[in-house]
């Protein structure tokens, strides 16, 4: 082989070495956004699949559907967990949350709808809980998660089962959940308005994550079984 079809080739392997070189640098350069992106298609694809899970339990509340199946493509996990305790007039409950985990986000339905980023809570809820006041009574609505379910990857079916739906009446009300600052400033906006609310505070300090209420109110728990 001459020197001249040598360096021919030499040649051809330095633009080859070069094109994979600058390949690679730039895959690494774009490799934060494009895990960026789909993490974000992932969040959103959660968020949305937990404000329709809400609809669907909605609907059960009264028994007008005692069962629904839905299948969600969100990219992470999805389970239920009890770390929700209500106290209704000397009553204690320990309610099941729903929660979606994905990209270290967790979305979780607690009668609302509200997320945690890595450890941190947003101060805004995705969704409202179910709070309604009228001039003489306070209507809350709770939502109770049973069955030890967990499931996780890019496509999960998941069957919601109506158990049933109690009412009971109270004049005393104590909410113990991590998202309490949430609860806190959704009371205070449902009591806006009225001059002698059905309701009132007895404890708004959040430090033990619980709130105290008083006052006339009717409460409903629903139970959802998830499989």
């Amino acid at each position: 082989m001459n020197s001249k079809a040598v360096s021919e080739v030499v040649g051809a392997l330095l633009t080859v070495a070069v094109i994979v070189t600058t390949a690679g640098i730039i895959y690494l350069m774009s490799y934060p956004t494009i895990m960026g992106s789909v993490d974000s298609v992932a969040y959103r694809n959660a968020v949305r699949n937990m404000v329709e899970t809400k609809e669907l339990v909605e609907r059960m509340k009264f028994g007008n559907e005692i069962a629904t199946t839905k299948t969600m493509q969100f990219g992470g996990s999805i389970y239920t967990l009890k770390t929700f305790r209500v106290n209704i007039s000397g009553n204690n409950l320990d309610l099941g949350d729903l929660v979606m985990e994905v990209s270290g986000r967790r979305i979780v339905f607690e009668s609302g709808i509200f997320e945690e980023s890595h450890g941190v809570i947003n101060p805004f809820p995705i969704s409202y809980p179910s709070i309604a006041v009228t001039n003489d009574t306070a209507y809350f609505t709770f939502y109770n998660f049973s069955g030890n379910f967990s499931a996780g990857g890019s496509r999960v079916t998941v069957n919601f089962l109506y158990k049933g739906t109690d009412k009971m009446n109270a004049n005393y009300l104590e909410i113990n959940s991590r998202f309490c600052e949430l609860w806190k400033d959704v009371i205070e906006k449902a009591l806006e308005g009225f001059s002698v609310p059905p309701m009132n505070f007895n404890e708004t300090d959040c430090s033990d994550q619980r709130i105290k209420i008083i006052g006339n109110m009717e409460i409903f728990l629903v139970d959802i079984e998830v499989k």
